[in-house]
């Protein structure tokens, strides 16, 4: 029991719940909402969706999207936006408050890369371009590489997450002295 009492006091302490903390929060969900979105409609169409065969009367460009190829365009780009936005905020607030190891910036950008090919290849998807309609030629191939690309950057986010990195003393709170041991004369 001591030991679990032990491992509890070397716990760091809560943060203070103020305006930060709060939209820091928000600024996670809506970042993990856009994420959940994206990957998640990338699934469902995959597996769900497209290997059923279209409605009658639905254009070519729709028989992947079971004739609802514009509405998951428009989640696309809502789902893109929410993780642009909260993944810039999110960065610039979690540099702030840590000093990052050199690689977390490395595997960040492998993330970012991968982050940006799937918003690339789930927006080529779901399109009306040309670029759009050659890629949907090889809609198995290319759905695949999106969805392996979106479980890529879920399993880096997760590792940055829990990657090891030092808390930065704030510039009002200065540094703990501590008193040395006294030594017994000699």
């Amino acid at each position: 029991m001591s030991h679990a009492l032990n491992l509890l006091a070397q716990q760091p302490q809560m943060p203070p719940l103020d305006s930060m903390y709060w939209i820091m929060l928000v600024s996670r969900i809506l970042h993990i909402l856009g994420a959940i979105i994206l990957a998640g409609g990338l699934f469902y169409i995959r597996y769900v969706v497209s290997p059923v065969s279209a409605p009658p009367g639905t254009q070519p460009v729709d028989q992947f999207f079971g004739g609802r190829r514009a509405a998951w365009a428009k989640w696309v780009g809502v789902a893109t936006a929410l993780l642009l936005v909260t993944g810039f905020w999110n960065y610039i607030q979690f540099a702030k408050t840590y000093d990052l190891a050199k690689t977390y910036h490395m595997v960040l950008g492998i993330k970012i890369l991968a982050a940006f090919a799937v918003f690339l290849l789930a927006a080529f998807l779901s399109g009306r371009t040309n670029v759009a309609d050659s890629l949907r030629q090889k809609w198995s191939l290319w759905i695949n590489v999106c969805l392996l690309l979106a479980l890529a950057t879920v399993v880096i986010g997760s590792v940055l997450r829990a990657y090891p990195h030092n808390r930065k003393l704030d510039a009002a709170e200065p540094p703990k002295l501590v008193a040395p041991a006294n030594q017994p004369a000699a």
